[in-house]
């Protein structure tokens, strides 16, 4: 078909053939078999450059004879269309004819509001989704007329009005639209909910989440407080009433379980992102929502808990009439809004003196459920995942959990005595029920444990008046139930997470021990072996750095313990084998002695578990944890290299397809064991591992292996420099050079330098460079060439910390170096160096690379200003700065106008930037931390999370080094060498102090602006 710019119309003749082809394609995309399925994705791809594409699948959409499934299809592919072809972000796809045409747009925004008046509620939500979409490029310029269609849905029938709300959930709204829509829209929603006899369900849900969606954009985009306060206020004075009176109905078809959640959900977002609104009606909805959370829990505890009486709810594929499935997702909601209501500062003082209620009746709520039992009775790895993390469900079981963890960080102490109310008045229960021979009185039992271990680290402070010996000593006598799985299992974690305290006398610890030893044998049920399990790294966990009797005890009892453990391990999957992993290590820590006498058991485990989970980070790990664990201790070292070490190397030298993903993973586990090896390194590490370890690096294309192969590497130079110099006489430093010229080979991805190549070039640098010679300037050649063109934020800091701590070591080399030696565009390497430093020191992360870094640019700016070294004093670096606009209003659209390049000298610049340092380490001290007190609320408090707020991206996502032992060392190495104290901030703000004094100073007062002088002045001169 021609590709010339023609209406729809026009090219009608070939219309129908090229339709049909679509309706073809788009069965085949329904088919189970995967090659007609690929087959047709393809053929997909070509038609969507037909003219007409978009416009054919609207129509396919809207026509109600084709099958539902077709239409759903369609639909998805209408979306997908929209999303890649709608705008014109490529001219290259536009000129290929990639882009829909105006006349095919048109044409689709025509047709597309008849599907929200579909009488299937999936085409409705569907289109919905679909035209916002469209709308949120297209609405108002190209399509003023879209409000107008949405507002006639509104007053048409019941479809319509669903499909109108469908789009309006999905709609996003600028400031300008939401002063415009809103007061047009939330009239409508307001008729809509409150019209029980007229609108089903359903309509009405979506009326609530489109009321939602309104308070969303409202908190986010009308930023001036009056106006916020005046639209707020107005809205909730006329929805709360009937809010809060269908919340509190009892029966008849306007209390579904759905609506009362997402009436509970409207609640939950005001009072984490708008609690001040919220507030002066808190005394009303509380009583509805602590009457509903009383009420249903009976019917819980018998319906799902316990399953004595048959489920009297209906269920359905249809979210409306599906009652089993929302009530529990109206539990759910209760205790979540619970929980806000608790970590809200604004709120929180509305509960605290029901907090005995409160503690007691979540403890019924987080008993478990018949279902659940089967589940992981079923499967032992349901059963590890749900009590290690939670599970990846969200259960009543976990909300409840939230709820207590919630309150214990809260309120702290001060929850200790209603805690011990709500256990109390569970335990006369429990024991009433058990007198009563009701087969679930244990559940209760199990409950009150899991909830007391949410308040365990305030208990053990010792200064929460708890009554530990009673409590440890009622959970203690339930270890006879031997009939109880799950209450025995918990109960022996509960005392193990307890052990530490001197309330445990040898005979306490001897018997609970031995009940958790006879717990792991092969008759007893896979819940309790897997608690015991548990029980087990609890107690060697709480007394890792116990001496005496208690240390003796647990060591007499690990051979008997690792008998019973090694029993578990055939036939079970992943997460419990991760979790028995974490065991054994915690056992190898414990003791030398035992795991000398182990290891032969052990090691050959941990090369098992290496080789089949080779893709599961989670085992992995584990595998890592207990490799570094037998490391430690020098009699085990050897016989795991013997073992361990011909698997690896056999990893390594495969090559082609044969290596799989196995060559990073396995490198990795080498590092571990060359990092805790002592010099010299034994044979099988230099003749055997190293050789093959860089062979592996160069014969690779794999970036994640280069990165590992690098990381081993420096362990590597690390544990015996001259070893691997003196390699087949000298052919070791080649073999480190190869390596370090792939990783920095500019041809080569970006991230084959993601890793620690920094590091590893310090590290070659401090421990080889007498041996390098000439190599040393070869070396940082390569890290200049590889700085060209980096976008990776962590590759490019990387490779700056090498010059970074360089500066700091060796200043006049370097200096010389960089002076001497061109850059990719011929300037000086240092005006290269320091322009792709200088513009992103600001952003870069790591606690150690953040430091030294900043401790170079100081060093740096202290010996430019003191020597006027001309090699440093002729590097300039240009910036953008913003020109006095003098009294003329600034607006965004004439702002641009007023910003200009300049060139600045780069110790300049080095001063700016060293202010921004100072005050990120100041801030980074100067957090407010959380308060306890209802009564220290502003307005900022409206803000979810106000505390401790992350300044920067880095704070959120890198606050940990893998190697933070190491990088301390060698940062306090540093520290001493250039006199500086362990506190940046102090350090950045004596230089400061002093620097103010200097002759220098004035010329570089000049360059600051406003914002920079008063860091410098307000604070710098503090003293």
């Amino acid at each position: 078909m021609s590709n010339a710019e023609a209406g729809i119309g026009a090219v009608r003749g070939g219309g129908d053939s090229v339709k049909q082809a679509i309706i073809e394609e788009l069965q085949n995309l329904l088919s189970s078999d995967t090659t007609v399925l690929q087959q047709a994705e393809k053929r997909n791809k070509q038609l969507q450059y037909t003219e007409g594409y978009g416009v054919y699948l609207s129509e396919i959409i809207m026509n109600q004879s084709h099958e539902l499934p077709l239409r759903q299809i369609a639909i998805i592919m209408l979306t997908r269309y929209v999303e890649n072809h709608w705008t014109d972000l490529d001219e290259t796809d536009k000129a290929g004819g990639h882009m829909a045409t105006e006349q095919a747009k048109r044409t689709i925004r025509n047709i597309l509001p008849n599907g929200l008046y579909d009488p299937n509620s999936k085409i409705r939500s569907s289109v919905a989704h679909t035209i916002s979409t469209i709308a949120a490029t297209d609405y108002p310029h190209c399509w003023s007329e879209l409000f107008d269609i949405i507002v006639k849905c509104l007053g048409g029938n019941e479809d319509s009005i669903h499909g109108a709300m469908q789009v309006l959930q999905d709609f996003t709204y600028d400031v300008d639209q939401i002063k415009e829509l809103g007061p047009v829209v939330i009239p409508e929603v307001y008729r809509i909910f409150d019209s029980e006899q007229n609108y089903s369900i359903k309509t009405r849900v979506s009326a609530i989440r489109t009321l939602k969606q309104l308070f969303t954009s409202i908190s986010a985009l009308i930023t001036d407080k009056q106006e916020q306060s005046s639209m707020m206020s107005s809205i909730l004075s006329n929805f709360m009433d009937k809010l809060v009176h269908y919340l509190s109905m009892n029966c008849g078809a306007g209390s579904s379980f759905l609506l009362r959640s997402e009436i509970i959900k409207v609640f939950t977002y005001l009072v984490t992102d708008m609690p001040k609104y919220i507030n002066p009606f808190m005394d009303r909805i509380l009583p509805i929502i602590w009457q509903l959370l009383t009420q249903i829990a009976e019917t819980y505890v018998k319906v799902s808990v316990n399953q004595t009486e048959a489920n009297p709810l209906a269920t359905s594929e249809y979210e409306e009439e599906d009652e089993q499935t929302n009530f529990q997702t109206l539990i759910i909601q209760i205790l979540e809004f619970i929980n806000c209501i608790v970590t809200c500062g604004k709120l929180r003082g509305n509960i605290k003196n029901v907090l005995a209620d409160l503690i007691y009746i979540t403890i019924v709520y987080i008993q478990l459920g018949e279902e659940q039992l089967e589940d992981w009775q079923e499967d032992p790895e349901k059963f590890v995942d749900d009590e290690d993390d939670g599970g990846v469900e969200l259960t009543v079981r976990m909300c409840g959990r939230d709820v207590l963890l919630a309150i214990n960080d809260e309120f702290g102490v001060k929850a200790i005595q209603p805690l011990q109310e709500a256990l109390g008045r569970h335990f006369s229960v429990a024991e009433a029920e058990k007198e009563a021979n009701n087969p679930n009185w244990w559940k209760i039992h199990e409950a009150c444990m899991d909830a007391v271990h949410s308040f365990r680290d305030i208990i053990l402070e010792g200064d929460s008046k708890f009554d530990l010996l009673n409590y440890l000593t009622i959970v203690r006598n339930l270890l006879v139930h031997q009939e109880s799985p799950h209450l025995v299992g918990r109960a022996l974690w509960t005392l193990s997470t307890y052990s530490k305290s001197d309330l445990y006398n040898p005979q306490m610890i001897v018997e609970i021990l031995d009940v958790t030893l006879c717990s792991l044998s092969p008759d007893k049920s896979h819940i309790l072996r897997i608690s015991a399990v548990r029980a087990l790294h609890g107690f060697l966990q709480a007394n890792e750095n116990v001496e005496g009797e208690k240390r003796t005890l647990l060591v007499s009892k690990l051979p008997g313990f690792l008998e019973g453990i090694m029993t578990l391990v055939p036939g079970c999957k992943a997460t419990v084998l991760a979790l028995i992993m974490e065991a054994l290590t915690m056992m190898v820590k414990f003791d030398a002695d035992f795991a000398y006498a182990a290891h032969p058991k052990i090691t050959p485990l941990t090369i098992a578990a290496f080789l089949k989970y080779a893709e599961d980070p989670f085992v992995l790990e584990n595998v890592q944890d207990l490799i570094k664990a037998l490391c430690q201790h020098k009699q085990c070292l050897g016989p795991l290299q013997e073992k361990f070490i011909p698997t690896i190397v056999s990893i390594l030298t495969l090559q082609g397809e044969q290596c799989g993903e196995k060559q990073d993973i396995a490198l990795d586990v080498l590092n571990t064991i060359v990092k805790y090896t002592e010099p010299p390194l034994p044979t099988a590490l230099l003749e055997s591992a190293f050789p093959a370890l860089v062979n592996c690096v160069l014969h690779t294309d794999d970036h994640t292996v280069m990165v590992a192969g690098g990381e081993c590497l420096r362990s590597f130079i690390n544990v015996s420099p001259e070893q691997i110099c003196n390699y087949k006489n000298g052919e070791g430093v080649n073999y480190v050079m190869q390596v370090a010229t792939v990783l920095l080979n500019p041809m080569n991805a970006e991230m084959t330098a993601g890793g620690q190549i920094g590091r590893l070039i310090i590290t070659i640098i401090t421990k080889m460079g007498n041996m390098l010679g000439q190599t040393v300037d070869m070396l940082l050649k390569a890290v200049i060439s590889k700085m060209q063109n980096l976008e990776c934020l962590k590759v490019i800091m990387n490779l700056v910390l090498i010059f970074a701590h360089l500066f700091l070591t060796q200043m006049d080399a370097v200096l010389n170096f960089l002076s001497t030696v061109p850059g990719p565009n011929g300037e000086p390497a240092l005006q290269f160096v320091l322009t792709n430093w200088l513009s992103r020191q600001n952003s870069f992360f790591g606690a150690y690379e953040r430091k030294v870094t900043t401790m170079a640019l100081c060093k740096l700016f202290e010996y430019g200003v003191a020597t006027q070294d001309n090699r440093l004093t002729s590097i300039t670096y240009k910036e953008l700065v913003e020109e006095p606009s003098g009294d003329r209003i600034r607006t965004r659209s004439v702002a641009s106008s007023y910003q200009k390049w300049v060139t600045i000298p780069a110790l300049v610049k080095i001063f700016k930037v060293l202010i921004s340092e100072y005050q990120h380490f100041q801030e980074g001290k100067t957090d407010a931390p959380l308060t306890d007190s209802e009564d220290e609320v502003t307005e900022e408090d409206d803000a979810p999370g106000n505390a401790n707020k992350p300044r920067y991206i880095s704070d959120l996502c890198f606050d940990f080094d893998e190697d933070n032992a190491e990088d301390e060392q060698v940062l306090q190495g540093l520290l001493k060498e250039c006199n500086y104290t362990g506190d940046i901030g102090e350090n950045l703000q004596k230089f400061f102090t002093n620097f103010t004094q200097n002759e220098h100073f004035p010329t570089f007062y000049e360059h600051l602006n406003e914002s920079e002088r008063l860091v410098l002045l307000a604070k710098a001169q503090q003293k």
